[in-house]
């Protein structure tokens, strides 16, 4: 974990600066505004006959304050009577709060208040105070969860209930008593929020924008709602927080961004991490609205030429669907189409490592087409209940999901059902469990042997608590201890130590993986000691549909192949993996109706309460397989070498599995057509000494190696090369020969 990652400055102004007089103020702002920055009213209604913006402008109703807010930005638009009315009895006869509409209260105060700012020049007093009185009740609920509900600087609660009282307090200034008496109160508190050392964009700075909610909250509220917030200081006051979060504040802003973009899988929908349901994986309904203000504040043209690139993307994939009507304003609002959409997204790197040091999560592409391969790693720290216990946990897609997140989000906190016993836990996961039945587990949880249970733990008000809570807590869970993305030379590799995510039962864990985009090519090696030799060990890999164990379908239940070697999946795409250790293995395939969530230790099956929730597009996995060694042991080491190849009626290549004649290095040989390729996973202990057999030479790639150590590479004791392993560890090198042959790799 990263401990120095805040800056410790102290700023005696508020960037957030003079609140404009003039309404409207949030978004778009009067036409003699004094202060703000963004459209005018006259700007706005500019846009409203433009044809490229009749897309965002479809038929709604004023149920619920998203779709009051849309009402009022119409009546902005075109001053109808009927719009004003609608949004004013809404304004009147409403209130929400988080203690009875829990998310919904938290979003509704910043949406009623918008509306209340874009038709208050339409209210009449006694009008105004009504709607006033019901925006701050609404509001009231935030400030009170911010002071008393025990917020969390890392959970999504806090920045909807932060983006209510910013908005309300924005809106209401100036207002007749009490409101602006509220509305300071508010922007204070907002302020305490944002600006101090530890707190909000400290937090973001630290993290990279990486966060670890899912999809269902990631990016349909947290980033949303925070860069709604910040627009909205930008419009209403003299301040503007972008300019200070790219000097002070690591550009979080474009990190998140490169986030956002980076978690969106080719079918253009978000990758399956932590809570997520089936209607929350689309990059759609609000997302489109988020990446364009996104490009508004950043500042570098060609990052926001990449967003605006990528958000014409979504509208191009989702069409009608990409934006809900309700908030086709906020299109009408930071779109446009002139912007320049050059260069694209696609420049972005193939190899990504977002929140380096705190959530990191890889992201490892072969392309950015639609028929790319993209595998994701998650590998850092544990922060909220939404992300799930399953460090190491990596996900393969190609056409579709073909190792995937098992499971769907199902409520929370649900003793025997799925929300406890499945979707969150290691067992969902493509993870490896580690069954002691001795284990002690939190009430209302049963053993899947896997990593440590952590519940109750978002009570961390600011960064450096977490910061000082994180180990004591057991919320650092995983640690990068070797990362080489190389994209000129074909390979990215990833080593992390997940020891402490298993608690007492592990002593040491590591999981390793190479990935060659070339040959589409993923290598995965865990090496793990148990505390007790006595302990189970399995090693998981979820899938959507039936596999085919060395070519016969399992059928439904549970059924053990001994010693079995070649599981393949054939969707769109096809996955071949090939277990190549431990040397004397079971492979066992559970799935099918009524094991589709089981839990063997358990003998139970746990299906979801709403089956809504894990429909197709969830790819909430329906089968998976465990290997397991033949005998139990101390210490055990699971190698697998999983081809990722395009269409159903692929064919799998050779890959046989490498040793190091002393131990100390285990890999696999890929018999790929053209020129082979060696991947050797080491302990760091020289010398390495390994045979090979093949009709082509060979491309090594040798990991694990001390930085910079100098080396010298004999293949059939002829040196073929002298050289330094790199920063990272990795030596690559070709054999130049075919046929049988001993290399060796020694110390110079």
């Amino acid at each position: 974990m990263r401990t120095a990652a805040i800056l410790a400055l102290t700023f005696a102004v508020s960037a957030a600066g003079e609140v404009s007089a003039l309404h409207p103020r949030i978004y778009v702002r009067a036409d003699g505004a004094r202060v703000g920055q963004g459209l005018t009213v006259s700007q706005f209604r500019a846009r409203w006959k433009n044809p490229a913006y009749a897309r965002f402008r479809v038929p709604v109703s004023a149920r619920g304050a998203a779709g009051a807010a849309e009402l009022a930005a119409r009546y902005l638009e075109e001053g109808r009577a009927g719009d004003l009315a609608a949004v004013r009895d809404f304004l009147a006869s409403h209130t929400y709060s988080y203690e009875k509409n829990d998310v919904g209260g938290f979003l509704a105060a910043a949406e009623m208040a918008i509306a209340f700012d874009w038709v208050h020049a339409g209210l009449a007093p006694a009008e105004r105070a009504a709607a006033m009185a019901n925006i701050a009740a609404t509001a009231d609920s935030s400030r009170r969860f911010l002071l008393r509900g025990q917020p969390d600087i890392n959970h999504n609660y806090t920045y909807m209930a932060l983006n209510a009282v910013a908005v309300c307090g924005l809106v209401l200034k100036g207002e007749p008593a009490p409101y602006d008496g509220k509305a300071a109160e508010y922007l204070e508190l907002a302020r305490r929020f944002i600006e101090p050392p530890g707190m909000v964009l400290d937090t973001w700075n630290a993290r990279e924008s990486a966060w670890g909610e899912g999809s269902h909250y990631t990016f349909h509220e947290t980033l949303r709602t925070l860069v709604l917030t910040l627009h909205a200081y930008r419009s209403a006051t003299g301040g503007d927080y972008f300019p200070r979060i790219r000097a002070r504040h690591g550009d979080f802003i474009r990190k998140a961004g490169r986030f956002l973009i980076a978690c969106t899988r080719p079918d253009m929908t978000f990758e399956r991490t932590g809570d997520t349901s089936a209607n929350r994986v689309q990059a759609s309904l609000t997302v489109p609205l988020t990446v364009e203000m996104l490009a508004a504040g950043v500042e570098d043209a060609r990052e926001s030429a990449r967003l605006h690139s990528f958000a014409q993307a979504l509208l191009a994939a989702y069409g009608d669907q990409a934006v809900r009507p309700e908030f086709g304003w906020g299109m009408r609002i930071f779109f446009d189409p002139r912007e320049p959409v050059t260069p694209s997204y696609r420049t972005l790197p193939l190899f990504q490592r977002l929140g380096a040091g705190t959530y990191d999560q890889f992201l490892w592409r072969s392309g950015w087409g639609a028929d790319s391969t993209m595998i994701t790693i998650l590998a850092g720290d544990h922060y909220t209940d939404h992300q799930h216990f399953d460090k190491g946990q990596f996900l393969i897609y190609r056409r579709g999901g073909l190792a995937v997140d098992s499971g769907a989000y199902d409520g929370m906190y649900r003793p025997d059902r799925h929300a406890n016993e499945y979707a969150p836990r290691t067992l969902a996961h493509n993870c490896l469990l580690v069954y002691d039945p001795q284990q002690a587990l939190p009430k209302g949880y049963t053993n899947d042997g896997g990593q440590s249970i952590i519940r109750g733990k978002q009570h961390h008000a600011n960064w450096p608590m977490y910061l000082s809570h994180a180990r004591a807590e057991g919320l650092d869970t995983a640690q990068v201890l070797a990362s080489d993305q190389d994209e000129k030379n074909g390979y990215a590799y990833l080593q992390v130590d997940l020891s402490r995510a298993y608690g007492g039962r592990v002593a040491h864990y590591d999981r390793q993986f190479a990935y060659l985009p070339a040959a589409d090519f993923l290598l995965v090696l865990n090496t793990v000691t148990s505390a007790r030799p006595e302990v189970q060990k399995r090693w998981l890999l979820h899938f959507q549909d039936e596999p085919l164990v060395d070519g016969e379908a399992p059928g439904g239940g549970i059924r053990a192949f001994p010693g079995a070697q070649l599981t393949t999946v054939r969707r769109q795409g096809t996955l071949f993996v090939r277990t190549l250790l431990p040397a004397q293995h079971t492979v066992t395939t559970v799935g099918g109706p009524g094991y589709e969530f089981f839990n063997a230790f358990t003998g139970k099956n746990y299906p979801v309460s709403n089956p809504n929730v894990a429909a197709e597009a969830r790819e909430a996995g329906r089968w998976r397989i465990e290997v397991a060694p033949a005998q139990p042991a101390a210490s055990d080491r699971f190698l697998h070498a999983i081809e990722i190849r395009e269409g159903a009626s692929a064919r799998a290549t050779d890959a046989r599995l490498v040793l190091d004649s002393a131990g100390n290095a285990a890999g696999a040989h890929l018999l790929t057509a053209g020129r082979n390729r060696v991947v050797l996973f080491t302990s760091g202990a020289l010398p390495l000494r390994y045979q090979l057999s093949g009709e082509a030479a060979a491309q090594h790639l040798v990991t694990g190696l001390k930085p910079r150590q100098g080396v010298v590479v004999r293949v059939n004791d002829k040196t073929v090369l002298r050289t330094r392993a790199n920063l990272n560890g990795v030596v690559r090198f070709e054999d130049r020969v075919s046929g049988a042959r001993t290399v060796a790799i020694e110390s110079r």
